[in-house]
């Protein structure tokens, strides 16, 4: 590591290094391998196991499975950390970017963030996770956290684990449910995004959400829009590799 850096190796060199011994017949790199392997060559199914699946593992126990979780949870806590910096949410990819954790979830998962009147993170907490719309969008599990905030405004977002973040006829009657009850309550919907694996879907730059967020309805022309012209949105890697 010393002559190449940390970013000049391999993930299976990286994971050698925090399993540090390998096991009888093989040694420490090809048990990496051989983990590595077990979990589909990825590193966001490796973060998604269980800690005694990885420790089932022959040869990693649960001492060498425990170092892999705790760094891989550092990852995660790392990236959140460089997100918490004072983010303002005025388009969607920077939503996308904010939530880009939610691509590697297995699940779908709702995020509520409270943002204030200039858009900027306030915090945010995902407050659901299931499979059925109706549980994962209901109104009186947005809101609560809104109302108990204070606050006059939220942005929705959930992903899509497929990795395909087209909306569902589902996910549009609920985002319309919530955006009514926002109107009711006196909170506004200021966009809803679904994740997707390299893609995200803005329902306020598509036009199916037009709530001024400066109070009001009018046009989507108050949020500004990141989108590509089927709609959804994508990486900034992408639009480079298509110019």
């Amino acid at each position: 590591m010393m002559k190449v850096g940390s970013e000049g190796l391999s993930e299976q060199e990286l994971i050698a290094i925090l399993l540090r011994t390998g096991k009888k017949g093989k040694d420490v790199l090809q048990l990496a391998e051989e983990l590595y392997a077990r979990f589909d060559e990825s590193l966001r199914t490796l973060s998604n196991a269980e800690l005694e699946e990885i420790a089932s593992v022959s040869g990693i126990g649960v001492a060498k499975a425990t170092s892999l979780k705790a760094a891989l949870e550092l990852g995660k806590r790392l990236y959140k950390e460089l997100s918490d910096t004072r983010i303002v949410l005025g388009k969607p990819d920077s939503v996308f970017e904010y939530c880009h954790d939610m691509r590697l979830f297995e699940r779908e998962v709702l995020r509520v963030i409270i943002v204030d009147s200039k858009l900027f993170v306030v915090f945010h907490k995902d407050i659901t996770e299931g499979t059925n719309n109706q549980t994962l969008f209901h109104p009186t599990e947005v809101f609560r956290i809104a109302v108990r905030s204070n606050a006059n405004a939220v942005i929705i977002v959930h992903n899509h684990p497929s990795g395909d973040p087209t909306p569902s006829e589902e996910d549009k009657k609920a985002t319309q449910l919530i955006a009514n009850a926002g109107d009711i309550l006196g909170i506004r919907l200021i966009d809803h995004v679904i994740v997707g694996r390299e893609s995200y879907y803005s329902f306020r730059a598509n036009g199916l959400l037009e709530v001024n967020v400066n109070g009001g309805r009018e046009g989507r022309k108050d949020f500004e829009s990141a989108q590509t012209q089927d709609g959804t949105g994508k990486r900034p890697s992408e639009k480079r590799g298509k110019a």
